[in-house]
């Protein structure tokens, strides 16, 4: 079993235990996580949009200039 599958399963399992308002609660914080995330994405996607036709500093130019 997948670590992700496991630890959602325990998650899963520890929310069942809570009482009703603190269920409530938890689904409501992670609405409100998942509603962040999703428009962080979507200002990432609009930024890359907008720069798609800058030109690119090729990787070997910025490992040898910053010696990586």
């Amino acid at each position: 079993m997948r670590t992700e599958t496991k630890e959602r399963k325990t998650l899963y399992n520890l929310v069942r235990q809570l009482p009703q308002e603190d269920v409530e609660k938890v689904t409501s914080n992670a609405a409100f996580l998942w509603y962040s995330q999703e428009k962080e994405d979507m200002e990432d996607l609009r930024e890359i949009s907008e720069r798609i036709d800058e030109p690119a500093i090729p990787w070997q130019t910025l490992k040898k200039e910053h010696e990586l």
